[in-house]
């Protein structure tokens, strides 16, 4: 559906956005000479996140938020060119632009012509752009475009002629795809350690991960590949196309790092992913300050965006050019700390956090470490089960309050501390409000728990199978979202789409712990039993970790194949783990053998011993399929209600409903 027809599609759709859009215009327009003014001040008029406001700017104009404020700006500068005896210069701080400069290059950009032209064409050549592609039907829409312009004279016909500009940008012809690129998106590959010395492979594991997480921040790029997910291409003998096609993206950059003395030196080239022809390369020397690293950073991703034609906002740059710590010891022991939480084993867990401290010990306000530190309390306790889950928590919320303290609005912080509300403290009021503030602007992680998971177990998995395939857009490699999207699928009554998921990643995750874990038990529970014990022996025989869902599972298919001694075996080791305190939700999952038995009284037995122990499974209460047999017991509804599914409203679902 196109613009036009999006504005007038209803009376609602019409009136909101068009309210919306005067809103947004008053505003620019009352700080037009503001250079301080950008995204965040302008989402805050509105009463809005800036992510919400650039979701809706998508959705209704196709443009991002700073595209709004400054092709207005833009616009505004034209007119008072046009009208006005000034300068180039004056004309760009009269619309808020603090570099006269930037205001040049940006308006050369978006009208073809330089502002200092402005005065000697004809109305016909300096008319506002419809796309960069420069057909006669676009010289036709301009000249109505000119028209539109004459006749601003109030806020209103502004408002009017920029829904008027935006409808002809998007319906007019599309360029040729060789000359503009139809999807900005790109995958950073692990940097190569070329440094002579193995033990500073956190070093280029450190400086990939960092200009991943910059570019991530421009709004102008569609998809960047996090982190996590170009791991599995380090060591990786495929070519580009081939990486490009399995990840979903147009551009791939890779390269090398180095250090001599006291000299650190990157060389990085960009691959057009289809073609695989060479774009463009270049070669970064600094000396190793951490001042001195961030810029490096910070310029490779200017360089990036520049040749992937992605605008950088004065607010992003800003973020780019934003110095975590100027301690370069910190920064050393957090990129340590970072390369160990990778690994994901207790082991490196332990050396991560230890390293963690020390960061924070040299530079108290060095938010990241804080983060990170939380984070690995917060899966050590919950899913891996190393750590006693209230400890782990209190751990993990003292860390993740006082990075809030710190950085106030850090959304990263703010999530994982609605994440650990909902796992540990089954704070259902608060994650519930949480969640519906967010509905529409999901936090983007590695893992989003509240869009999936809290969707999931409280019965919108509709909305958690729509958010998985939104995150899978981002990015296609991640481990957890097919995960999630197959879960989605089973709960919805769609088991044969949930297996066809399953069975299409299986062969990319086949070394991926959390992967095998989880597809395990879902294909227990989609009958696919044969498939169920193939995940689960990939685990024993590559991982050394052994949580209790792997006890159970081993205890279910020995029962299965009645072996009863095996099985007692299994669950003397369940026992064994609840009588240590030790996480990872023993009891829950005894609970759950004994319901496919049909002893429903251990069940309850053990179920209660999972509430007292405040179990992190228990907020599988309400959704576990096992469970159907028991929701009509009164016991059943009073644990319902005391782990505070009752408090939001949700009804216990029928013994019948799968």
């Amino acid at each position: 559906m196109n613009t036009d027809q999006n504005l007038t599609k209803g009376n609602h759709g019409n009136s909101s956005q068009k309210t919306l859009v005067e809103k947004l215009v008053l505003e620019i327009e009352s700080n037009l000479n503001n250079d301080q003014f950008g995204v965040d001040r302008l989402a805050q008029s509105v009463g809005m996140s800036r992510s919400n406001l650039h979701r809706k700017l998508q959705k209704a104009l196709g443009v991002s938020t700073s595209q709004f404020i400054r092709e207005y700006r833009l616009k505004r500068a034209l007119e008072i060119l046009r009208q006005e005896d000034i300068t180039a210069s004056e004309a760009a701080y009269r619309v808020g632009f603090s570099s006269a400069t930037y205001f040049s290059t940006s308006f050369h950009k978006f009208y073809g012509y330089p502002p200092g032209e402005v005065k000697n064409m004809k109305d016909d050549d300096r008319s506002p752009p419809v796309t960069k592609a420069d057909t006669t039907t676009e010289k036709k829409d301009s000249k109505r475009g000119v028209i539109w312009l004459a006749l601003i004279a109030s806020i209103g016909l502004v408002v009017g002629w920029y829904f008027y500009t935006v409808k002809q940008r998007k319906s007019s012809a599309v360029p040729s795809v060789k000359n503009v690129s139809l999807d900005k998106s790109i995958a950073v590959l692990p940097l190569k350690n070329w440094t002579g010395h193995p033990d500073l492979e956190y070093v280029s594991d450190g400086m990939t991960d960092a200009v991943i997480s910059r570019l991530a921040n421009i709004h102008s790029i569609d998809r960047v590949v996090p982190f996590t997910s170009i791991l599995a291409y380090k060591e990786t003998h495929k070519t580009i196309q081939e990486i490009a096609t399995e990840l979903g993206v147009d551009k791939i950059l890779q390269g090398n790092l180095q250090i001599a003395g006291d000299q650190i030196k990157i060389n990085l080239q960009m691959i057009d992913g289809r073609s695989n022809d060479h774009l463009w390369s270049e070669e970064y020397v600094r000396v190793w300050k951490t001042d001195e690293i961030f810029k490096m950073q910070s310029e490779v991703v200017e360089s990036v965006a520049r040749t992937m034609e992605a605008v950088i906002t004065e607010d992003e740059l800003a973020y780019l050019q934003k110095i975590p710590t100027q301690n370069k010891q910190a920064y050393s022991y957090y990129l340590q700390a970072e390369f160990q939480k990778n690994k994901a084993n207790e082991l490196s867990y332990a050396n991560a956090i230890n390293l963690y401290k020390k960061a924070i010990a040299i530079d108290s306000s060095f938010v990241d470490s804080y983060l990170s530190m939380a984070n690995i309390w917060n899966l050590g306790g919950g899913v891996w089960g190393f750590y006693e889950e209230r400890e782990a928590w209190g751990n993990a919320k003292a860390l993740l309050q006082k990075a809030l303290e710190i950085e106030p609005k850090n959304r990263q912080a703010e999530e994982e501390l609605i994440t650990g509300s909902f796992f540990y403290d089954w704070n259902f009021e608060l994650v519930e409000a949480y969640y519906q503030k967010h509905l529409n602007t999901p936090f983007y992680d590695k893992s989003p728990v509240i869009s999936l998971d809290y969707a999931i177990k409280t019965g919108r998995s509709q909305g958690a199978l729509e958010a998985s395939d939104s995150h899978m857009v981002i990015d296609p490699a991640n481990v957890f979202f097919p995960f999630f999207k197959a879960e989605a699928l089973m709960f919805l009554g769609s088991n044969e789409e949930a297996i066809k998921m399953l069975e299409s990643v299986d062969p990319l995750y086949s070394d991926n712990w959390f992967y095998l874990r989880e597809s395990s038990k879902l294909y227990f529970y989609l009958g696919q039993y044969d498939k169920s014990k193939i995940q689960l022996e990939k685990i024993l025989s590559q991982f050394s970790d052994y949580p209790p869902i792997l006890m159970w599972l081993n205890a279910v298919y020995s029962q299965m194949n009645g072996r009863s001694k095996e099985t007692n075996s299994y669950l003397g080791q369940l026992f064994g783990e609840y009588n240590q305190g030790a996480s990872g939700s023993p009891a829950w999952f005894l609970a759950l053998f004994y319901c496919t038995q049909g002893n429903y009284g251990k069940t309850f037995e053990w179920l209660q011993k999972s509430y007292d122990r405040h179990e992190v499974e228990m907020t599988w209460l309400r959704e576990e399929p096992l469970l159907a047999p028991v929701r009509n017991d009164p016991r059943y509804k009073d644990l319902y209600d005391k782990v505070g599914f009752s408090t939001i409203g949700l009804p216990i679902k029928s013994s019948v409903e799968n």
